[in-house]
């Protein structure tokens, strides 16, 4: 890689954090991403979150937005580079994870080799509904889902066509970097931050090919709710639900 793209972002954040701490700064970013993805096709939440994006962009002058414009370039050309947890690392290396929930992000060769092992083929699940659903409790940043991806790409399958997510994660933060790299890696996902334990649920943010190119329901009263669901009832107990589950 001619251009080093994580460490171009580190450097513009980095320069940003003079009158606000780092963490508020990789949020506020975070955030900006994530407004501006889901009001490219989400239109019941666009009011919503248009107000929410106006609100927060007015804390920073023209130089400061470029600056995050920049950045969002520069993750778009990483994940154009090569399928990897970008924003997961870029966290991790700003020394901004929660240390005292022991929060730490899977490193992504790990979670490429778990990826690896859990994809065998599926043909069974394609030949039934055209697509593999894949169902992730507890995403953080989507390594272990852009793992998958990668995984299912090498295995010669289409993962903008042929693979519908479905993730979640209380932490609003994590949920939303899941968002941003799915979103930008053209995959069709439900991201919802949720607490588990409890199924309350806070907010859900549809990548814009979920929105644009709804997946075909195998049974005519089916939704993918249902099959998650289905899923989740398969598990031993409430709260174990295992990761890189298959649906």
């Amino acid at each position: 890689m001619k251009t080093d793209y994580k460490k171009e972002i580190i450097t513009e954040l980095k320069r940003l954090s003079g009158r606000k701490s780092l963490a508020k700064i990789y949020s506020d970013w975070l955030h900006i991403m994530a407004y501006t993805l889901s009001n490219s096709a989400d239109m019941r939440q666009y009011q919503k979150r248009e107000e929410a994006y106006l609100e927060l962009v007015k804390h920073y002058n023209r130089e400061e937005l470029e600056r995050f414009a920049k950045c969002f370039g520069a993750l778009i050309n990483a994940m154009e580079y090569k399928m990897n947890d970008w924003l997961g690392e870029i966290y991790m290396e700003l020394g901004i994870n929660n240390k005292s929930m022991d929060q730490f992000f899977t490193p992504y060769h790990i979670s490429k080799l778990m990826a690896e092992l859990s994809f065998v083929s599926n043909k069974e699940q394609l030949k039934e509904k055209k697509w593999i659903g894949y169902y992730e409790p507890c995403c953080g940043a989507g390594g272990l889902t852009i793992a998958f991806a990668e995984a299912m790409q090498k295995k010669k399958y289409n993962l903008q066509t042929q693979l519908v997510v479905w993730c979640e994660d209380l932490d609003e933060n994590c949920l939303l970097m899941t968002y941003v790299q799915l979103s930008l890696l053209g995959i069709k996902a439900i991201c919802k931050v949720k607490n588990v334990l409890s199924q309350e649920e806070f907010s859900t943010w549809y990548t814009p090919f979920y929105i644009y190119f709804p997946p075909p329901m195998p049974e005519k009263e089916q939704t993918i709710e249902t099959l998650v669901e289905s899923v989740i009832e398969k598990q031993e107990a409430p709260g174990e639900i295992e990761q890189l589950v298959l649906f």
